[in-house]
């Protein structure tokens, strides 16, 4: 104990120090010089405060404590105090982070879910140690080195199953309709993860071609600019880029896919901090964005598009590039960088904010727990009876759109999200489709090319859930109105479901997306809209007609919804 009390005094020393130097390096005249010897001298006397309070609790405390879970639980609350985006990262976040933005880890190549107690794969990924060894969609996983694996998360699971390239892990697999337990060794291998995994055509005759992006990692710009090639290969003329719940990823890349869209010279993104070196212009260093200045690209963004999301639709709105269509993105308009503590532990730390093109700042300050703490808008202000709009920070794009600051990317075509019933959002929630299919393909043959939902199918299914509504669980928590005919009601739905899954079972994860965006009211209205506008400067017409009708019904909603 007195070794790591010791060791935890030396650390703040050392940190002490540090800051210290931090600290005089900075001062460039003797006023400045003074006042960090005072804050210096602040910072010592806190630090030495903090160093006592820690060695009474250490040695003192009625229990005995964990120095190091002591000190990292002073650190968060530290940070605690900070924006959301600030935090201490335990080795296994820390993983995941450099996972998702450099694309790729050791492993089987599964997703994998808690399905019935046990992790279960969803899908395995083409081309990759599970697909080669046939694991299939449905399997559960019951162990994992001899160990079972009932009442693991998906995250325990994980962790175990990824590892360096060419070591082995041995799994048990249990699959639908049999208890037999199927062992398993694989060798590990790099997996790339997609940070563009979907790009198809959704109109061959109007050349409506579709790329959705997930993240923005090292690899997006390349994936990107092959998808991109493919679709015009097709004869895509116009597209659609959706970003819809992309939390964001780097900056880097963000700047990178921006290029794809802008002319030589264009400013991307800046951002300012506390310190010179946070300052940054981001120019596009390529013409190869050129070639958008005359054809129809739509970004689509909702409430989950975040930081390197709306750094590329802010680009490519202030630029008059494309229009942004959907709901107001999220409002993350800060820069982390991530510092590396030791193997096992980062801290990721806010050091900049970001500046689209014209100017504004998108930011939403927010508390931890994601509650808005300061917001600007167009809010409604009631005065003596008189109704106001309280008018947001206003930007001008290229040509002259006005655009707004302070509240995310606000889209120049607003479209609402087609919502689910309860039933429905009850039917996903419990993974229904999914069991169904791998119910039904134990005694079934796959559908073969031609994936239709037949009426036996529906009739079995309807069974199941009759059959299932009066379990003990069964929608839980969930307020659904049985008295009705909730298969027939959702007909069209649970097709698309069942469909949805028996692709997935048959022809893997990016064929079943396409299966599901057909249901997906807000990219079919940007179809529609690119359909009726298919020249750049017609598409930036209709959006400029409709940011009119918004301002114009704008004041009769307002007085509405105070009726």
């Amino acid at each position: 104990m007195r070794h790591s009390v010791r060791s935890g005094l030396l650390l703040l020393l050392v940190s002490v120090l540090a800051f210290s130097g931090v600290v005089d390096a900075l001062a460039q005249t003797r006023d400045e010089r003074g006042d960090a010897r005072a804050r210096t001298r602040a910072t010592y006397e806190s630090l030495e405060l903090f160093g006592k309070v820690y060695e009474r609790l250490t040695r003192n405390y009625v229990d005995e404590l964990d120095p190091e879970e002591l000190i990292e639980k002073a650190i968060e609350a530290m940070l605690s105090e900070l924006d959301p985006h600030s935090q201490l990262l335990a080795e296994e976040v820390y993983d995941d982070l450099m996972v998702q933005t450099q694309g790729e880890f050791g492993g089987l190549g599964i997703q994998i879910t808690v399905r019935d107690g046990f992790p279960t794969v969803v899908s395995p990924i083409d081309d990759t140690p599970a697909f080669r060894l046939g694991i299939r969609g449905g399997d559960q996983i019951v162990e994992i080195e001899g160990e079972s694996t009932e009442g693991w998360k998906s995250s325990d699971a994980v962790k175990v199953l990824r590892g360096p390239k060419g070591t082995a892990v041995n799994i048990g697999i249990r699959r639908p309709g049999s208890e037999k337990v199927l062992p398993f060794s694989i060798v590990r291998d790099i997996i790339k993860v997609e940070s563009v995994p979907y790009a198809f055509m959704l109109d061959e005759e109007a050349g409506v071609g579709y790329v959705r992006i997930s993240n923005f990692a090292r690899t997006t710009r390349d994936e990107l600019e092959t998808a991109i090639a493919d679709l015009e290969s097709q004869g895509m003329r116009s597209m659609i880029i959706d970003l819809r719940f992309n939390p964001g990823g780097l900056l880097q890349a963000a700047k990178d896919v921006s290029e794809l869209f802008l002319e030589k010279g264009d400013l991307i993104v800046y951002t300012k901090g506390r310190l010179a070196q946070q300052n940054m212009n981001y120019y596009s260093t390529s013409n190869v964005g050129r070639r958008w200045k005359d054809r129809p690209l739509v970004v689509m963004v909702n409430g989950s598009s975040a930081s390197a999301s709306e750094i590329l639709a802010g680009a490519i709105q202030d630029h008059d590039v494309g229009v942004i269509a959907g709901q107001d993105s999220f409002g993350k308009g800060s820069v982390q960088t991530v510092f590396e503590l030791s193997p096992t532990k980062a801290l990721k730390l806010t050091t900049a904010k970001y500046y689209t093109p014209s100017g504004r700042s998108i930011h939403k300050d927010r508390t931890r727990e994601g509650e808005l703490i300061e917001e600007e808008g167009i809010d409604l202000v009631e005065d003596a009876g008189d109704v106001e709009l309280d008018q947001p920070e206003v930007y001008y794009t290229d040509m002259g759109r006005e655009v707004y600051g302070g509240g995310g990317i606000r889209p120049d075509v607003e479209i609402e999200p087609t919502l689910l019933s309860d039933f429905a959002v009850a039917l996903e929630r419990d993974a229904t489709f999914f069991h169904f299919v791998n119910a039904w393909l134990v005694d079934h043959e796959p559908a073969g090319a031609d994936v239709m939902v037949t009426d036996e199918m529906l009739q079995v299914f309807s069974e199941i859930m009759d059959g299932r509504e009066d379990l003990p669980g069964y929608f839980e928590d969930m307020e659904i109105d049985t008295s009705g005919d909730l298969v027939a009601e959702n007909r069209d739905y649970i097709e698309e479901g069942i469909r949805r899954e028996l692709v997935r079972r048959e022809f893997g994860n990016a064929m079943a997306y396409q299966v599901s965006i057909e249901q997906d009211g807000q990219v079919w209205a940007v179809v529609d809209l690119l359909r009726e506008n298919p020249t750049h400067d017609a598409l930036l017409r209709a959006a400029a007609e409709h940011r009119r009708q918004q301002v114009a019904e704008a004041p009769a909603e307002a007085e509405a919804s105070l009726h």
